[in-house]
Protein backbone atom coordinates (compact mmCIF):
# COMPACT_ATOMS: atom_id res chain seq x y z
CA UNK A 1 0.00 0.00 0.00
CA UNK A 2 1.30 3.79 -0.13
CA UNK A 3 -0.38 6.76 0.69
CA UNK A 4 -0.18 9.91 -0.98
CA UNK A 5 2.59 11.84 1.10
CA UNK A 6 4.65 9.13 -0.50
CA UNK A 7 3.94 9.71 -4.02
CA UNK A 8 6.71 11.28 -6.38
CA UNK A 9 4.14 13.10 -7.86
CA UNK A 10 3.85 15.60 -5.46
CA UNK A 11 7.03 17.53 -6.74
CA UNK A 12 6.18 17.07 -10.27
CA UNK A 13 5.95 20.63 -11.99
CA UNK A 14 4.22 18.95 -15.74
CA UNK A 15 5.75 20.75 -18.67
CA UNK A 16 3.02 19.69 -21.13
CA UNK A 17 -1.25 19.87 -19.88
CA UNK A 18 -4.16 21.49 -20.77
CA UNK A 19 -3.75 19.03 -24.49
CA UNK A 20 -6.81 17.04 -24.50
CA UNK A 21 -8.33 14.55 -22.22
CA UNK A 22 -5.17 12.78 -20.55
CA UNK A 23 -4.79 16.04 -18.28
CA UNK A 24 -6.11 14.44 -15.14
CA UNK A 25 -4.08 11.52 -15.26
CA UNK A 26 -0.66 13.16 -15.70
CA UNK A 27 0.46 12.72 -11.97
CA UNK A 28 -0.52 8.81 -11.94
CA UNK A 29 1.40 8.45 -15.20
CA UNK A 30 4.32 10.03 -13.72
CA UNK A 31 4.13 7.93 -10.20
CA UNK A 32 3.56 4.66 -12.43
CA UNK A 33 6.89 5.05 -13.95
CA UNK A 34 8.49 5.91 -11.15
CA UNK A 35 7.49 3.07 -9.17
CA UNK A 36 7.12 0.42 -11.97
CA UNK A 37 10.64 1.41 -13.32
CA UNK A 38 9.54 -0.33 -16.99
CA UNK A 39 12.72 -1.12 -19.30
CA UNK A 40 10.77 -0.07 -22.56
CA UNK A 41 7.63 1.50 -22.71
CA UNK A 42 5.57 2.09 -25.34
CA UNK A 43 2.55 3.95 -26.26
CA UNK A 44 0.02 3.85 -29.18
CA UNK A 45 -1.63 7.16 -30.32
CA UNK A 46 0.40 10.02 -29.02
CA UNK A 47 -1.42 13.12 -30.46
CA UNK A 48 0.16 16.49 -28.83
CA UNK A 49 2.00 14.40 -26.17
CA UNK A 50 0.12 15.17 -22.92
CA UNK A 51 0.65 11.11 -21.36
CA UNK A 52 3.50 10.37 -23.42
CA UNK A 53 5.70 13.20 -22.14
CA UNK A 54 4.38 12.92 -18.66
CA UNK A 55 5.77 9.31 -18.83
CA UNK A 56 8.96 10.84 -20.34
CA UNK A 57 9.82 13.64 -17.71
CA UNK A 58 9.32 10.77 -14.61
CA UNK A 59 12.01 8.72 -16.58
CA UNK A 60 14.14 11.65 -16.75
CA UNK A 61 13.63 13.15 -13.44
CA UNK A 62 13.81 9.85 -11.56
CA UNK A 63 16.72 8.08 -13.33
CA UNK A 64 14.62 5.22 -14.52
CA UNK A 65 16.61 3.88 -17.83
CA UNK A 66 13.17 3.35 -19.80
CA UNK A 67 13.75 3.28 -23.48
CA UNK A 68 10.57 5.09 -24.85
CA UNK A 69 8.63 4.70 -27.84
CA UNK A 70 5.38 6.99 -29.54
CA UNK A 71 3.72 5.49 -32.35
CA UNK A 72 1.01 7.60 -34.27
CA UNK A 73 0.63 8.57 -37.90
CA UNK A 74 0.12 12.22 -36.48
CA UNK A 75 -2.51 12.99 -39.18
CA UNK A 76 -6.14 12.41 -36.69
CA UNK A 77 -8.82 10.14 -36.74
CA UNK A 78 -12.81 10.39 -36.68
CA UNK A 79 -12.52 10.27 -33.01
CA UNK A 80 -9.47 13.00 -31.98
CA UNK A 81 -10.37 15.17 -34.87
CA UNK A 82 -7.92 15.80 -38.08
CA UNK A 83 -4.90 17.94 -37.90
CA UNK A 84 -2.02 19.47 -39.71
CA UNK A 85 1.23 19.15 -40.33
CA UNK A 86 1.85 21.50 -36.60
CA UNK A 87 0.91 18.82 -34.19
CA UNK A 88 3.62 16.67 -35.35
CA UNK A 89 6.08 19.73 -35.71
CA UNK A 90 5.35 20.65 -32.09
CA UNK A 91 5.79 17.35 -30.72
CA UNK A 92 9.04 16.39 -32.53
CA UNK A 93 10.31 19.97 -31.24
CA UNK A 94 9.39 19.42 -27.76
CA UNK A 95 11.08 15.53 -27.65
CA UNK A 96 14.05 16.50 -29.32
CA UNK A 97 14.42 19.40 -26.85
CA UNK A 98 14.15 17.16 -23.72
CA UNK A 99 14.07 13.26 -24.40
CA UNK A 100 15.88 12.86 -27.10
CA UNK A 101 18.36 10.18 -25.73
CA UNK A 102 16.03 7.61 -24.77
CA UNK A 103 12.60 8.88 -26.53
CA UNK A 104 11.56 8.12 -30.31
CA UNK A 105 9.21 8.74 -32.34
CA UNK A 106 7.85 6.09 -34.71
CA UNK A 107 5.44 7.84 -37.65
CA UNK A 108 3.79 5.02 -38.63
CA UNK A 109 -0.06 2.96 -38.15
CA UNK A 110 0.27 0.65 -34.87
CA UNK A 111 0.66 -2.83 -37.11
CA UNK A 112 3.51 -1.49 -38.75
CA UNK A 113 5.39 -0.57 -35.73
CA UNK A 114 4.70 -4.18 -34.54
CA UNK A 115 7.74 -5.36 -36.09
CA UNK A 116 10.16 -3.17 -34.11
CA UNK A 117 9.35 -5.10 -31.01
CA UNK A 118 9.91 -8.79 -29.69
CA UNK A 119 7.44 -10.66 -28.12
CA UNK A 120 7.25 -10.20 -24.40
CA UNK A 121 9.65 -6.98 -24.47
CA UNK A 122 6.93 -4.03 -23.41
CA UNK A 123 7.05 -3.79 -19.81
CA UNK A 124 4.34 -0.80 -19.99
CA UNK A 125 2.25 -0.62 -23.42
CA UNK A 126 -0.25 2.25 -23.62
CA UNK A 127 -3.62 2.02 -26.35
CA UNK A 128 -5.11 5.02 -27.38
CA UNK A 129 -5.57 4.95 -30.69
CA UNK A 130 -8.90 4.55 -32.53
CA UNK A 131 -11.46 4.24 -30.27
CA UNK A 132 -14.54 1.77 -31.91
CA UNK A 133 -14.68 -1.74 -30.41
CA UNK A 134 -12.98 -3.24 -33.66
CA UNK A 135 -9.90 -1.08 -33.40
CA UNK A 136 -9.52 -1.54 -29.92
CA UNK A 137 -10.25 -4.96 -30.03
CA UNK A 138 -7.66 -5.25 -32.91
CA UNK A 139 -4.99 -3.09 -31.06
CA UNK A 140 -5.35 -5.71 -28.51
CA UNK A 141 -5.16 -8.62 -29.69
CA UNK A 142 -1.95 -7.08 -32.06
CA UNK A 143 -0.19 -6.14 -29.33
CA UNK A 144 -0.82 -7.74 -26.00
CA UNK A 145 2.03 -10.57 -27.71
CA UNK A 146 4.73 -7.67 -27.20
CA UNK A 147 4.00 -6.70 -23.44
CA UNK A 148 5.91 -9.49 -21.01
CA UNK A 149 4.18 -11.46 -18.46
CA UNK A 150 3.23 -9.16 -15.42
CA UNK A 151 3.81 -6.36 -18.06
CA UNK A 152 1.28 -3.35 -17.45
CA UNK A 153 -1.62 -2.70 -20.10
CA UNK A 154 -3.15 1.12 -19.98
CA UNK A 155 -6.42 1.61 -21.98
CA UNK A 156 -7.84 5.43 -21.91
CA UNK A 157 -11.46 6.02 -22.50
CA UNK A 158 -12.51 3.06 -21.18
CA UNK A 159 -15.53 4.70 -19.43
CA UNK A 160 -16.77 6.35 -22.57
CA UNK A 161 -20.18 4.62 -24.07
CA UNK A 162 -21.93 6.95 -26.56
CA UNK A 163 -21.06 7.32 -29.97
CA UNK A 164 -19.46 4.59 -31.80
CA UNK A 165 -16.74 4.45 -28.58
CA UNK A 166 -16.15 0.38 -27.90
CA UNK A 167 -13.10 0.39 -25.41
CA UNK A 168 -15.28 -0.35 -22.92
CA UNK A 169 -16.31 -3.69 -23.86
CA UNK A 170 -12.70 -4.64 -24.86
CA UNK A 171 -11.90 -3.22 -21.56
CA UNK A 172 -14.63 -5.36 -19.62
CA UNK A 173 -13.82 -8.50 -21.15
CA UNK A 174 -9.80 -7.63 -19.96
CA UNK A 175 -11.25 -7.55 -16.71
CA UNK A 176 -12.00 -10.81 -15.77
CA UNK A 177 -8.81 -12.31 -16.51
CA UNK A 178 -6.34 -10.64 -14.46
CA UNK A 179 -5.29 -7.70 -11.68
CA UNK A 180 -7.15 -4.63 -12.74
CA UNK A 181 -8.52 -1.06 -11.66
CA UNK A 182 -10.27 1.61 -13.48
CA UNK A 183 -9.89 5.45 -13.13
CA UNK A 184 -14.04 5.56 -13.93
CA UNK A 185 -14.30 9.32 -14.16
CA UNK A 186 -15.19 9.73 -17.66
CA UNK A 187 -13.22 9.04 -20.32
CA UNK A 188 -11.73 6.52 -18.20
CA UNK A 189 -8.55 5.07 -17.82
CA UNK A 190 -7.95 1.43 -17.30
CA UNK A 191 -4.65 -0.46 -15.64
CA UNK A 192 -4.40 -4.21 -16.50
CA UNK A 193 -1.94 -6.43 -15.29
CA UNK A 194 -0.61 -9.66 -17.59
CA UNK A 195 -1.11 -13.10 -16.39
CA UNK A 196 1.96 -14.62 -15.63
CA UNK A 197 3.58 -11.91 -12.82
CA UNK A 198 6.32 -12.91 -10.71
CA UNK A 199 8.05 -10.67 -8.34
CA UNK A 200 6.70 -7.58 -5.43
CA UNK A 201 4.17 -5.41 -6.87
CA UNK A 202 4.96 -1.90 -6.76
CA UNK A 203 2.94 0.12 -3.94
CA UNK A 204 1.09 1.84 -6.09
CA UNK A 205 -0.44 -0.58 -8.43
CA UNK A 206 -0.85 -3.22 -5.23
CA UNK A 207 -3.28 -0.42 -3.73
CA UNK A 208 -4.62 0.00 -6.66
CA UNK A 209 -5.62 -3.93 -7.82
CA UNK A 210 -6.34 -4.82 -4.03
CA UNK A 211 -9.01 -2.07 -4.09
CA UNK A 212 -11.45 -0.92 -2.33
CA UNK A 213 -9.24 0.03 0.26
CA UNK A 214 -8.39 3.54 2.17
CA UNK A 215 -5.26 3.54 0.57
CA UNK A 216 -7.09 3.28 -2.98
CA UNK A 217 -9.51 6.49 -1.47
CA UNK A 218 -7.07 8.21 -0.75
CA UNK A 219 -5.03 8.06 -3.91
CA UNK A 220 -8.21 8.84 -6.26
CA UNK A 221 -8.60 11.75 -3.59
CA UNK A 222 -4.90 12.95 -3.65
CA UNK A 223 -5.03 12.64 -8.01
CA UNK A 224 -8.12 14.56 -8.05
CA UNK A 225 -6.76 17.37 -6.02
CA UNK A 226 -3.61 17.32 -8.47
CA UNK A 227 -6.10 17.57 -11.46
CA UNK A 228 -8.04 20.59 -10.07
CA UNK A 229 -5.35 23.02 -8.92
CA UNK A 230 -3.80 21.88 -12.39
CA UNK A 231 -7.12 23.60 -14.03
CA UNK A 232 -6.95 26.22 -11.40
CA UNK A 233 -3.48 26.89 -12.67
CA UNK A 234 -5.17 27.37 -16.90
CA UNK A 235 -7.97 29.51 -15.73
CA UNK A 236 -5.78 32.04 -14.03
CA UNK A 237 -3.40 31.69 -17.18
CA UNK A 238 -6.68 32.68 -19.17
CA UNK A 239 -6.93 35.26 -17.09
CA UNK A 240 -3.99 37.08 -16.99
CA UNK A 241 -3.11 36.29 -20.75
CA UNK A 242 -0.46 33.91 -19.97
CA UNK A 243 -2.00 30.94 -21.63
CA UNK A 244 -0.51 32.46 -24.55
CA UNK A 245 2.64 30.88 -23.54
CA UNK A 246 1.37 27.65 -22.15
CA UNK A 247 1.62 24.16 -24.12
CA UNK A 248 -1.72 24.25 -26.02
CA UNK A 249 -1.24 27.72 -27.58
CA UNK A 250 0.42 26.55 -30.91
CA UNK A 251 -2.71 25.58 -32.49
CA UNK A 252 -6.14 25.85 -32.44
CA UNK A 253 -9.07 23.27 -31.67
CA UNK A 254 -12.11 24.09 -34.95
CA UNK A 255 -15.47 22.25 -32.71
CA UNK A 256 -18.42 22.16 -35.39
CA UNK A 257 -22.00 21.66 -33.36
CA UNK A 258 -25.24 20.93 -35.52
CA UNK A 259 -28.39 20.16 -34.32
CA UNK A 260 -32.00 18.67 -35.39
CA UNK A 261 -34.65 19.04 -33.58
CA UNK A 262 -32.89 19.65 -30.22
CA UNK A 263 -29.72 21.68 -29.06
CA UNK A 264 -26.17 21.51 -29.34
CA UNK A 265 -24.22 18.75 -27.58
CA UNK A 266 -20.72 17.18 -27.69
CA UNK A 267 -22.14 13.99 -28.68
CA UNK A 268 -23.58 15.68 -32.15
CA UNK A 269 -20.14 17.52 -32.82
CA UNK A 270 -16.86 17.08 -34.87
CA UNK A 271 -13.59 19.16 -34.77
CA UNK A 272 -9.95 19.67 -36.31
CA UNK A 273 -6.84 21.18 -35.59
CA UNK A 274 -4.74 23.69 -37.10
CA UNK A 275 -1.19 25.17 -36.87
CA UNK A 276 -0.98 29.24 -36.40
CA UNK A 277 0.72 31.53 -39.00
CA UNK A 278 -0.42 30.80 -42.89
CA UNK A 279 -3.90 30.22 -44.38
CA UNK A 280 -5.18 26.83 -43.75
CA UNK A 281 -7.67 24.81 -45.71
CA UNK A 282 -10.39 23.12 -43.70
CA UNK A 283 -12.67 20.26 -44.05
CA UNK A 284 -15.31 18.90 -41.21
CA UNK A 285 -17.27 16.25 -42.54
CA UNK A 286 -20.44 16.49 -39.55
CA UNK A 287 -21.98 12.56 -38.91
CA UNK A 288 -25.11 13.51 -38.55
CA UNK A 289 -28.10 11.51 -37.71
CA UNK A 290 -31.22 13.39 -38.86
CA UNK A 291 -31.85 16.64 -40.60
CA UNK A 292 -29.81 19.44 -39.60
CA UNK A 293 -31.11 23.02 -38.74
CA UNK A 294 -28.33 24.84 -36.94
CA UNK A 295 -24.95 25.08 -36.82
CA UNK A 296 -22.64 26.47 -34.14
CA UNK A 297 -18.74 27.08 -34.92
CA UNK A 298 -16.87 27.11 -31.19
CA UNK A 299 -12.32 28.07 -31.79
CA UNK A 300 -10.91 26.70 -28.56
CA UNK A 301 -7.66 29.06 -29.05
CA UNK A 302 -5.56 30.65 -27.19
CA UNK A 303 -6.42 34.89 -27.42
CA UNK A 304 -5.57 34.55 -30.64
CA UNK A 305 -6.88 36.42 -33.83
CA UNK A 306 -8.90 34.25 -36.12
CA UNK A 307 -9.59 35.61 -39.33
CA UNK A 308 -12.05 33.96 -41.71
CA UNK A 309 -11.94 34.22 -45.83
CA UNK A 310 -14.68 31.53 -46.33
CA UNK A 311 -17.11 28.80 -44.85
CA UNK A 312 -19.42 26.72 -46.82
CA UNK A 313 -21.65 24.13 -46.04
CA UNK A 314 -21.96 21.22 -48.58
CA UNK A 315 -20.34 23.74 -51.37
CA UNK A 316 -23.14 26.87 -50.27
CA UNK A 317 -21.33 29.96 -48.98
CA UNK A 318 -22.00 31.17 -45.43
CA UNK A 319 -22.82 34.86 -45.54
CA UNK A 320 -19.81 35.65 -43.15
CA UNK A 321 -21.71 38.96 -42.57
CA UNK A 322 -24.51 37.21 -41.15
CA UNK A 323 -23.24 35.36 -38.68
CA UNK A 324 -24.02 36.20 -34.73
CA UNK A 325 -21.13 35.81 -32.32
CA UNK A 326 -21.64 34.24 -28.69
CA UNK A 327 -19.29 34.11 -26.05
CA UNK A 328 -15.83 34.80 -25.79
CA UNK A 329 -15.21 36.51 -28.99
CA UNK A 330 -15.23 40.21 -30.61
CA UNK A 331 -15.70 40.90 -34.28
CA UNK A 332 -12.68 43.34 -35.23
CA UNK A 333 -13.64 43.64 -38.67
CA UNK A 334 -16.57 42.16 -41.45
CA UNK A 335 -14.74 41.97 -44.50
CA UNK A 336 -12.31 40.07 -43.87
CA UNK A 337 -14.17 38.49 -41.43
CA UNK A 338 -11.21 38.89 -37.88
CA UNK A 339 -12.02 37.90 -34.72
CA UNK A 340 -10.38 38.44 -31.34
CA UNK A 341 -10.78 35.29 -29.01
CA UNK A 342 -10.60 36.53 -25.51
CA UNK A 343 -11.50 33.59 -24.04
CA UNK A 344 -12.11 29.67 -23.94
CA UNK A 345 -15.24 29.37 -25.25
CA UNK A 346 -16.21 31.82 -28.20
CA UNK A 347 -19.08 30.69 -30.60
CA UNK A 348 -20.24 31.72 -34.57
CA UNK A 349 -23.59 30.94 -35.43
CA UNK A 350 -24.69 30.66 -39.18
CA UNK A 351 -28.39 31.48 -39.91
CA UNK A 352 -30.61 28.77 -39.43
CA UNK A 353 -31.35 26.12 -42.63
CA UNK A 354 -34.54 26.48 -43.77
CA UNK A 355 -35.48 23.69 -44.69
CA UNK A 356 -33.08 22.04 -42.76
CA UNK A 357 -29.84 20.21 -44.74
CA UNK A 358 -29.92 16.65 -45.17
CA UNK A 359 -27.93 14.55 -42.66
CA UNK A 360 -26.23 12.61 -45.53
CA UNK A 361 -22.69 13.25 -46.78
CA UNK A 362 -22.57 17.22 -44.69
CA UNK A 363 -19.57 19.20 -44.81
CA UNK A 364 -18.17 22.34 -43.71
CA UNK A 365 -15.10 23.61 -44.99
CA UNK A 366 -13.40 27.02 -43.83
CA UNK A 367 -10.79 28.65 -45.57
CA UNK A 368 -8.80 30.83 -42.38
CA UNK A 369 -5.86 32.21 -40.63
CA UNK A 370 -5.03 31.91 -36.83
CA UNK A 371 -2.56 34.65 -35.40
CA UNK A 372 -1.19 35.33 -32.00
CA UNK A 373 -3.26 38.39 -30.90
Amino acid sequence: MISPEALPSRRFKPLRYGLGAWTEHIFFAYDLVTQSRPKLLVELGTDRGESYFAFCQSVQENKTGTRCFAVDHWRGDPHAGSYDEATFTDVSGHNNAHYADFSTLLRSSFDEALTHFADGSIDLLHIDGHHTEAAARHDVDAWLPKLRPGGILLMHDVAVRARDFGVWKVWEELVARRDAFAFSTPPGLGVWRKPGFAGATPPLLNTLFTAPNESCFALLVYYQGRNAALHEKMARQWRDGSIRAAPLASETVIQVFWRGEGGYSEEESADARVGHGSWKEVVIPLPAREPVRGLRIDFFSALTIVEIEEITVNNAPVQLEALSLGGDCVRLSVKPLRLQITGMDPQLYPQAFTPPLPREGLIVQMRLRVDPA
